[in-house]
C-alpha cells in the first residue's frame, strides 16, 4: 500500500532526480543540422488523439502499426501536455511557443494577432518554403494561423449554408495528405517546412464510404488515420525524405471518452484530454537518440526544439524550451529540473457560465485551480481518481502559489491586445442601438460555479448538439428547452435552439432566440450574424444590414457576414458598397467563391470584361462544379461577342446541371444567332422543361417557331 506521508519528500526528490531519459541507444551528444544544408521539417498533427490509444504508447486495443513506424527510429515522449484541450488555441500555442493567455487565443473562433512571431515565420526568414494543409475549418486562415506560410490550404465549402455549423466543414485525412503530397513533389528539393493536420478523430465521426467496414467510433476513425499516415509515410520514403527530414508527430489534445463524465474535450483539464503524443523521427545518420523520454514536457517546447535542431536560435518571444538540451545534458548521474507545465480551459466559463479551469503540472504532480481545487499524483494515479488536495493541502497550496506566480510573470509578456472590445467598438455598437455591456461570458474568468457541478447539464447539451447534427432537430429542441427550463442564463443553449429553429425554417422563433442571446451578451458575434440570417429570411433587410454591420464591427474577419452584407447591397443595387465589401473579403480569403462570383457578376454587369473573367475563373477554381459560375462566365463572353467561348461555358453549365433553365436559354440564344434553329428550339424546350414559368424561354421559342414558319 502506498504511504502518502512521504509525498512531500518524494516531490523534492522528484524535482531533482525523476523523469529521466530511458532506453538510450548511444551516449554521444546530438549535433544540430548545419545552416548550409537545412533540414526539411514535417510536422504532423492528429487532432483529438489520445496518446494512450496508440500501440507505441502500450495501447491494448487495435494496433496503430503505421504510426508505430514513425516511432521506430525516433524518440517517443511519454508525458506531454497540451496547453488547452481545444483545437485552435492548442495549435496557436504549438506554433508560437506561447501561453494562451499571452497570445490571446483561448477559445476556438478567436483570431491570432497580426505580425505574431510563429514557427513558420522564423523558418521562412531562413529561406524555407512553408506550407500547411489542414483538415478543419477550425484552423481556417481567417483565424490567423496562416502567418508565415507560403501556402495555407484548408477545407472550403463555397456554398456554406447559414445555420450550419462551419466547424463541421472538414475533409478526410486522405484528401489532406494528397494535397500535401502534390506540394512535396514540387518542393522536396528545397528546404521546406510542411504542416499537416488531420481532423478525422474529431466528432462528428464520418468515414469515407470505402472505409465503412472498419466500423464506427473513435478506434475506427483512428484505424483510418493510421492507414492514411502509412500511405503518406510511403510517399516520404519514396522521395528519400525519411532519411533527411525531421518528422514530428503530435496531437493538439486528447478525447475524454466519458472519463470524469465528459464525452469529448474542452470542458475539463484532466489528462484524458491534456495528455498527447509527441514522436520525433530524426533524420538517419544524424546522431544517436533516446528511444523514450518520461520527463514531462509541453507542446510549447516543440517549436524551439525544431529550430534548435535546424541550427536556428529561437526568437525571444518563444516561451517554451528546446528539448535537445535534455539530450545534451543527459550524462550518467545527471538529471534535469522538471518543467512547470501550465494548461487551462476557459471553455466552461465562456460557454456554460462556470469558473474557468487552470492547472500546473510539475514532475509527477498536478494542481487544478477550481472552486473545489484538485491535486493529483499522475504517476500513481494516471486516471486522476483520488483527489489529494485535502490530505496534502500545504503541498497543493505551494503549487497554487507557483501557478499564480507564473500567471503574473508571463501575463506581462502578452503579445496581443486583450480580447475585450475597444472603446470605439463599444461606441459603434451603441450607434446601432446596442448597449455594449458584458454578458455572462465576459465576467471574471475565475468566478462562477465549479464546472464539476454542471457536467451533467453540459453532457445533455452535447447530446442535443449530436441530435441536431444527425438531423433530429425537434428531439434536439426538446433537450435544449429542458436545459433552459433549469437555467435561463445558458446563452449557448439558447443560441443552439435558435440555430435549430433556423434549420427548421422557423425564422421568427429563431430571431427571438438570438435577440435574447444579445440581451445577455451584446458582444456575441455569432448571434448577431445568425439574427441577420433570420431577419433576411423574414424580409427585414434593414434590420439584417444592422446586424451584419454589428458583426463586422466585432469581427472584421468574419467572412460569411461580409459576404452576406455584400449580397444585400447587391440586391439593393448599391454596387459601390457591395464592391467594397467583396474586395475586403478577397483580401481575407482570396479563394472565396461568393466574393469572386459576385465580383465577376458585377464586373459583367458593368462591362469590365477583363476583371469579370478573372473573378469568375477564380470562382470556378474555388468550385469547379459551379454551373452558376460557368453560366455567368458564358454571359460575359456573350456580351463581349465571343460566341464560341460563350457556347463552351453554357454547355459546361448544362453538363454540370442538366436542369439549369437559364443556361439552356442562353445557349439557345447563341444557336439562334448562328442560325442553328432546330438546336435552338431544343434548348428553349429544355429550358421550359426545367422551368415551365421561365417566360424569356417561352417568348424566344414562340418567336423562333414563328420565324421558322414564315421561312417555310
Amino acid at each position: 500500500m502506498k504511504r502518502w506521508g512521504t509525498l512531500s519528500h518524494r516531490l523534492a526528490a522528484g524535482c531533482a532526480a525523476t523523469w529521466a531519459w530511458v532506453t538510450l541507444a548511444a551516449a554521444q551528444n546530438p549535433s544540430p543540422a548545419k545552416r548550409h544544408n537545412p533540414t526539411p521539417i514535417i510536422l504532423i498533427s492528429i487532432d483529438t488523439l489520445r496518446a494512450d490509444h496508440l500501440s507505441c504508447y502500450s495501447y491494448k486495443g487495435p494496433a496503430t502499426t503505421h504510426i508505430d513506424r514513425i516511432a521506430a527510429g525516433g524518440t517517443t515522449f511519454l508525458q506531454v501536455n497540451s496547453q488547452v484541450p481545444l483545437t485552435l488555441p492548442s495549435h496557436v500555442s504549438l506554433l508560437t511557443s506561447t501561453y494562451p493567455f499571452t497570445n490571446g487565443v483561448e477559445d476556438n473562433g478567436e483570431r491570432l494577432a497580426p505580425n505574431t512571431v510563429t514557427l513558420a515565420r522564423v523558418l521562412k526568414s531562413q529561406g524555407y518554403r512553408t506550407a500547411a494543409f489542414v483538415g478543419s475549418f477550425v484552423l481556417d486562415r481567417r483565424f490567423g494561423l496562416d502567418q508565415g506560410f507560403d501556402v495555407y490550404d484548408g477545407p472550403s465549402n463555397p456554398h456554406q449554408q447559414p445555420g450550419k455549423d462551419p466547424a463541421e466543414n472538414k475533409r478526410f485525412g486522405k484528401e489532406v495528405t494528397q494535397a500535401a503530397t502534390q506540394w512535396i513533389e514540387q518542393n522536396a528539393d528545397h528546404p521546406f517546412f510542411l504542416f499537416v493536420h488531420l481532423y478525422d478523430l474529431h466528432t462528428p465521426y464520418k468515414l469515407p464510404t470505402s472505409e465503412i467496414w472498419r466500423g464506427s467510433g473513435y478506434d475506427a476513425e483512428l484505424g483510418y488515420v493510421d492507414k492514411v499516415l502509412g500511405e503518406f509515410w510511403d510517399v516520404l520514403e519514396r522521395r528519400g525524405l525519411i532519411d533527411r527530414a525531421l518528422v514530428v508527430f503530435i496531437s493538439d489534445h486528447g478525447e475524454s471518452l466519458r472519463e470524469h463524465g465528459e464525452s469529448t474535450h474542452g470542458y475539463f483539464v484532466y489528462q484524458s484530454t491534456l495528455r498527447v503524443p509527441l514522436i520525433i523521427h530524426w533524420p538517419r545518420q544524424t546522431f544517436s537518440f533516446a528511444t523514450q523520454v518520461t520527463q514531462p514536457v509541453s507542446l510549447m517546447d516543440v517549436a524551439p526544439t525544431l529550430l534548435d535542431f535546424a541550427g536556428f536560435a529561437a526568437p525571444a518571444q518563444f516561451q517554451g524550451r528546446s528539448l535537445l538540451s535534455l539530450i545534451n545534458n543527459l550524462t550518467p548521474g545527471k538529471t534535469n529540473a522538471p518543467e512547470e507545465i501550465y494548461s487551462e480551459s476557459l471553455y466552461p466559463h465562456a460557454h456554460f457560465g462556470t469558473s474557468a479551469l487552470r492547472t500546473l503540472r510539475i514532475g509527477a504532480h498536478k494542481y487544478i485551480k477550481a472552486p473545489r481545487p484538485e491535486f493529483y499524483d499522475i504517476v500513481d494515479d494516471p486516471a486522476e481518481k483520488q483527489n489529494l488536495y485535502e490530505s496534502h493541502k500545504s503541498l497543493a497550496l505551494s503549487f497554487r502559489a507557483r501557478l499564480e506566480a507564473l500567471l503574473a510573470r508571463r501575463r506581462s509578456e502578452r503579445t496581443s491586445t486583450p480580447s475585450a472590445p475597444l472603446p470605439e467598438t463599444i461606441a459603434r455598437l451603441r450607434s446601432l442601438g446596442y448597449i455594449a455591456g458584458s454578458g455572462a461570458s465576459a465576467s471574471a474568468a475565475d468566478s462562477g460555479p465549479d464546472p464539476k457541478d454542471r457536467i451533467t447539464e453540459y453532457e445533455e447539451y452535447g447530446r442535443a448538439l449530436a441530435l441536431a447534427s444527425a438531423g433530429h432537430l425537434n428531439a434536439s429542441n426538446t433537450v435544449l428547452e429542458q436545459l433552459l427550463d433549469k437555467d435561463r442564463s445558458l446563452v449557448d443553449v439558447r443560441a443552439s435552439l435558435g440555430l435549430n429553429q433556423q434549420k427548421l425554417g422557423h425564422h421568427a422563433e429563431a430571431a427571438e432566440d438570438f435577440q435574447i442571446v444579445l440581451k445577455q451578451n451584446p458582444l456575441d458575434v455569432v448571434a448577431h450574424f445568425n439574427l441577420a440570417v433570420s431577419e433576411r429570411s423574414l424580409g427585414q433587410k434593414e434590420d439584417a444590414l444592422k446586424e451584419l454591420e454589428a458583426t463586422l464591427i466585432l469581427a472584421p474577419y468574419y467572412v460569411r457576414a461580409e459576404e452576406m452584407l455584400a449580397s444585400l447591397y447587391l440586391e439593393n443595387k448599391n454596387y459601390e458598397r457591395a464592391r467594397m465589401h467583396l474586395n475586403h473579403v478577397i483580401e481575407i480569403d482570396p479563394a472565396s467563391y461568393p466574393a469572386n462570383y459576385n465580383l465577376g457578376a458585377l464586373d459583367t454587369l458593368q462591362g469590365d470584361w477583363v476583371e469579370g473573367d478573372r473573378h469568375l475563373r477564380a470562382a470556378i477554381q474555388a468550385d469547379p462544379a459551379s454551373a452558376e459560375a460557368h453560366n455567368t462566365l458564358g454571359s460575359l463572353y456573350l456580351r463581349r461577342g465571343d460566341l464560341e467561348a460563350a457556347c463552351t461555358e453554357f454547355a459546361e453549365a448544362i453538363r454540370l446541371n442538366p436542369q439549369f433553365a437559364s443556361a439552356h436559354y442562353n445557349l439557345g440564344m447563341i444557336l439562334r444567332q448562328q442560325h442553328k434553329n432546330e438546336e435552338a428550339v431544343r434548348e428553349f424546350q429544355e429550358a421550359l422543361s426545367a422551368d415551365p414559368q421561365f417566360r424569356p424561354a417561352r417568348d424566344a421559342l414562340e418567336h423562333l417557331k414563328a420565324a421558322i414558319g414564315r421561312n417555310e
